[in-house]
């Protein structure tokens, strides 16, 4: 991670990587998300039949137990870097998931992986943050198009307010001018939802999870035995988690 970089997600909490995967990558990612998109969730949780509760399955959560070529994207050469400054050089899978947002969304709710800390979650000049959040734009995003959002500088906020019911909230971000191929990488505690999408085209993500190297997996996403052969070595590392469940660690 450059020094503008670390000053940028020190500062905002973010990481907009404009032009981050190629034409080519693009297009078979799009390739493999169609193979995918129609896969029966209660097939792929044939393990953990329970787990489908936890789950986004808007349309695919555990992408990666769907199909092991979604692994790339544990350590894509463009995020890896970037994961190891955030993480640790040890950083663990949290969950996956292929995220569609359909028209006629009426938008989320607002929300935080984790609490805010009051550095930022930086100890010592480095980042020490429990859980970082990578989504692989895979279609262009405009203006009324179901666009993510989020209040940059939130991961250090030392105010409460009143999220529920509200569709904007002061000092937002709202990632409106994206393409497909961007990457967007984020501390998951900043305040962030997902706005309402009247517009007939569905935005369509790749998401991927990651925390520290204690971190256990959001619950129903544990990978399966099969996948974890799957994978290469590096992905297998990052898939195998120490803890049986995630549990938020507490920071001084």
């Amino acid at each position: 991670m450059t020094d503008d970089l670390k000053f940028a997600f020190d500062l905002q909490g973010y990481l907009h990587l404009r032009g981050a995967l190629t034409a080519g990558e693009v297009a078979e990612y799009s390739h493999w998300m169609a193979e995918v998109e129609a896969i029966d969730i209660h097939a792929v949780n044939t393990d953990n039949p329970d787990g489908i509760r936890h789950q986004l399955n808007r349309p695919l959560s555990r992408v990666i137990d769907a199909d092991a070529r979604f692994a790339h994207f544990l350590d894509h050469p463009v995020v890896a870097p970037l994961l190891t400054a955030c993480l640790g050089t040890n950083y663990r899978h949290i969950d996956n998931d292929l995220y569609f947002t359909y028209p006629g969304f009426k938008g989320g709710g607002w929300h935080r992986g984790v609490g805010p800390h009051p550095t930022g979650h930086v100890v010592n000049g480095h980042f020490v943050c429990p859980m970082v959040k990578v989504f692989y734009c895979m279609t262009d995003v405009g203006p009324d198009e179901g666009e993510f959002v989020v209040v940059p500088g939130s991961h250090r906020a030392q105010f409460e307010i009143a999220w529920q019911g509200h569709l904007d909230l002061p000092a937002q971000h709202i990632f409106d001018d994206v393409k497909a191929g961007d990457i967007i990488l984020f501390n998951e505690a900043l305040i962030h939802n997902g706005r309402p999408n009247p517009s007939q085209k569905t935005r369509k993500t790749i998401i991927m999870n990651f925390g520290r190297h204690n971190a256990g997996p959001w619950p129903g996403y544990t990978p399966k035995p099969e996948t974890l052969e799957a994978v290469t070595p590096n992905q297998r590392a990052i898939l195998t988690n120490s803890a049986a469940v995630w549990t938020e660690p507490q920071l001084v």
